[in-house]
């Protein structure tokens, strides 16, 4: 009979993975020193030592990555985005005090419907760079449900709380989101985890 984790088991190794990663600037190191971490996880004796007495050395880096870090990874955009209130970013790029009067926030979903006190409506959108097309997709859709939302056939400024998950991000690739949001009227923030 194969051995399988225990729940407390696994708890504690995702606490160890965290903390590690906390340590090591893990949401802010590019590709190969975060490879070299992985590896270093893996000869760790109480995560990838554990992990070994119920996989494959192979499995045991790709569970690291694909369960441990990926969810650290999550966790870190996460509480950046739930950092940021939505009136913060709308003063911040419009220079407008603002009131939300609906969120809707669940799994990767972070969208906001605010109106100015001079009746603007704006609508915030968060997600990670690598993915900002989802959030400009879930305020357009927002805005699509519900046509109250469009006054006197002005539709919301869009603005989007981008964040940034490793350090690759250049000021090129910055400035070819910024443009292309633009172009669509879209206004876009960029935040560090």
């Amino acid at each position: 009979m194969a051995k399988v984790l225990t729940k407390q088991q696994k708890t504690k190794i995702r606490e160890a993975i965290f903390k590690k990663a906390d340590s090591f600037g893990y949401s802010s190191n590019g590709r190969i020193d975060n490879g070299r971490f992985m590896d270093e996880l893996v000869e760790d004796s109480e995560i990838g030592g554990v992990l070994k007495q119920y996989m494959s050395k192979e499995r045991v880096r790709t569970y690291i990555k694909d369960s441990e870090l990926n969810a650290y990874a999550k966790k870190k955009v996460n509480d950046t985005l739930d950092g940021i209130a939505p009136t913060e970013t709308i003063e911040q790029v419009y220079g407008v005090t603002a009131m939300i009067i609906q969120s809707c926030t669940g799994k990767n979903v972070r969208v906001s419907v605010s109106r100015s006190v001079d009746g603007r409506i704006f609508v915030v959108s968060g997600g990670t760079v690598l993915k900002w097309e989802t959030a400009l997709r879930k305020a357009l859709e927002l805005i699509a449900k519900q046509p109250g939302l469009t006054v006197d056939g002005k539709t919301p400024s869009i603005c989007l709380n981008l964040v940034s998950t490793t350090s690759d991000l250049t000021a090129a690739d910055k400035n070819h989101i910024t443009n292309a949001l633009k172009a669509v009227g879209v206004q876009a923030v960029f935040r560090d985890i």
